[in-house]
């Protein structure tokens, strides 16, 4: 018995590839290049008049109706793709805006892919689509952001100056008053009965307790605001700091500089340094370290600090856990100076935190006081 041939595929008959390509949610088109550099539009759906509120047989007859609804702004990336598309026959995707006939503005998003026609000119046959409310919903994700980085930068400044004044209140009233109570304690204890041992022996509790006062407040007002950082800059800061770390910890820290001396703007040290204290911290409490490096170069645009340790190391959950604040912190301070950061860790292996900051002027008023727009 002969066998049975299998059933050649039916195509779809015109009537219902035209009801078909009528019920699509955009335009379908047919795009043409010309020799000239301009383009031509051989087919277009239905849709048109729907989405770009003119009939599709001016289109047909004039594109330049299609261009002079294009946003002036995205006309060179409109171009540009269709070129791109064209020079290398990979598929044209271009998103933007038009502004119809009665003002109103939509997002559109064309997709096409190029054809190769007799005359050597690409053709693409593709579709544009109304992106306007998933665009709109995007750019207010964006916009929330923004904001949500621009109040986190001004709490940050805002605790920078509080930090700041109440370092200086610790050290100038408190350091002072405590100073003036030793003087007057050093001054009455002289002048004790020197057979009296009850009562120099109470002075020199006293005079014991004062000074590990002093020794506080002056280590409280060190946490809250170095003055080392002011006087003698960034690189000054690091060192001092890895040197207190190691004292603290017993983990040696190695410090790699490009220069001597490195002159950042106010807001830029005091972030740089916020962030390596965060990470100095992360690894003193949870790395179980044996070794630090602490690596800091400035280019002529940017600077680059490098923190890496040969600690236990972390998972990518470890990292995502919901309070997990401290890198959070590193990343959002990195942020507001419009830096990145990359953080690269293997179990057992060690730690990296990669800091990379563009360098740019900053105006005299972000220098004393820091940015405080909300």
């Amino acid at each position: 018995m002969p066998k049975s041939l299998p059933n050649p595929p039916v195509s779809p008959s015109p009537d219902k590839l035209q009801g078909f390509i009528a019920n699509l949610p955009g335009v379908a088109c047919q795009i043409e290049l010309q020799e000239d550099g301009s383009f031509t539009f051989p087919y277009v759906s239905e849709g048109c008049l729907i989405l770009f509120g003119i009939p599709p047989d001016d289109l047909q007859n004039d594109a330049f109706c299609f261009l002079n609804l294009i946003h002036p702004e995205d006309i060179p990336s409109l171009l540009d793709t269709l070129k791109k598309s064209a020079q290398t026959l990979c598929f044209w995707n271009w998103e933007g805006r038009i502004t119809l006939r009665g003002g109103e503005t939509k997002w559109i998003s064309l997709g096409a892919t190029p054809q190769s026609t007799p005359s050597g000119l690409p053709r693409w046959e593709g579709i544009i689509l109304n992106t306007t409310q998933s665009k709109l919903g995007e750019l207010e994700v964006k916009r929330v952001q923004q904001q949500l980085l621009e109040l986190s930068s001004h709490i940050q400044d805002a605790k920078e100056q509080e930090r700041l004044r109440i370092a200086r209140e610790v050290h100038d009233e408190i350091g002072s008053l405590l100073t003036a109570i030793k003087m007057d304690l050093s001054w009455m204890t002289q002048r004790l009965p020197k057979d009296n041992h009850t009562l120099t022996g109470k002075a020199k509790t006293i005079e014991e307790l004062v000074n590990r006062a002093i020794t506080s407040a002056s280590n409280l007002a060190h946490r809250l605001r170095p003055g080392f950082l002011d006087c003698f800059g960034i690189i000054a800061a690091i060192e001092i700091e890895a040197q207190e770390f190691s004292k603290r910890s017993g983990i040696s820290c190695t410090i790699i500089k490009s220069q001597e001396s490195i002159e950042l703007p106010e807001t830029y040290s005091i972030t740089l340094f916020r962030v390596c204290q965060e990470a100095l911290n992360n690894i003193l409490k949870h790395a179980h370290a044996k070794h630090v490096q602490i690596e800091i170069v400035k280019g002529t645009d940017h600077l680059e600090l490098i923190i890496s340790d040969d600690g236990v190391g972390f998972s990518e959950v470890a990292r995502n856990k919901p309070r997990s604040f401290g890198l959070r912190g590193v990343q959002e301070r990195v942020a507001h100076l419009g830096g990145t950061v990359k953080i690269a860790s293997t179990l057992g292996k060690g730690t990296q935190i990669a800091i990379f900051v563009p360098l740019m002027e900053e105006t005299p008023q972000q220098a004393l006081f820091g940015d405080t727009s909300i």
